[in-house]
C-alpha cells in the first residue's frame, strides 16, 4: 500500500463574513430653546428682587432709623458715645487692654461721623485726643478730654 497524492488543489475558496448590520440610530431629541429659558429665569430673579426692594422700601418709614438705632453718621457718633460712656475713669496704673481698644473703636466710630458730617468733628478730635492721651499714660489729660467729648455727645 502506497500513499496516495492528490494532484490538485480543494475546490472550496475563503470568503469574508457578511457585514453585521445595525440598527438605526435613534434621533436626536428636540432642543429646547436655552435663550428663552434664559430670559424667563432672568425676568422672573428680577421680579423677585425687586418686590423686595419694593417691599423693603415701603416696611421702612424713617430710613434714618432701623431696629438698631439711627444710621449713618448720627449712628457712628451714638455707638462712639456709648462707648466713651460705658468706659472707666482712667487712673494712674494705666489703661487696660480692653478699654484701649474700645476707645479706639470710639475713635473710628466718632471719625466716620465727622468724615460725613461736620457736625461731628469737636467729637471726633475730643475722642482722638483721648485716646493719645490715654496710650501716653496721661490720666487726667484722657480723663479731661473723655469729659469734653462726653459733652458733645
Amino acid at each position: 500500500m502506497g500513499l496516495d497524492t492528490i494532484d490538485h488543489a480543494p475546490t472550496e475558496t475563503w470568503s469574508p463574513p457578511p457585514p453585521i448590520s445595525w440598527p438605526p440610530a435613534p434621533a436626536p431629541p428636540r432642543r429646547r430653546r436655552p435663550s428663552l429659558a434664559a430670559l424667563l429665569g432672568l425676568l422672573c430673579g428680577a421680579l423677585v428682587v425687586g418686590s423686595v426692594w419694593l417691599g423693603s422700601s415701603l416696611v421702612s418709614s424713617d430710613p434714618s432709623r432701623d431696629a438698631a438705632g439711627p444710621t449713618g453718621p448720627a449712628g457712628d457718633a451714638a455707638a462712639a458715645c456709648r462707648i466713651l460712656a460705658d468706659l472707666p475713669a482712667f487712673t494712674a496704673d494705666g489703661v487696660l487692654n480692653q478699654d484701649s481698644a474700645e476707645l479706639r473703636t470710639a475713635g473710628e466710630l466718632s471719625a466716620a461721623a465727622a468724615a460725613d458730617d461736620e457736625r461731628y468733628r469737636t467729637l471726633a478730635d475730643a475722642t482722638r485726643r483721648t485716646y493719645l492721651a490715654s496710650t501716653e499714660l496721661d490720666p487726667a489729660a484722657a480723663n479731661n478730654h473723655r469729659e469734653i467729648a462726653l459733652a458733645e455727645c
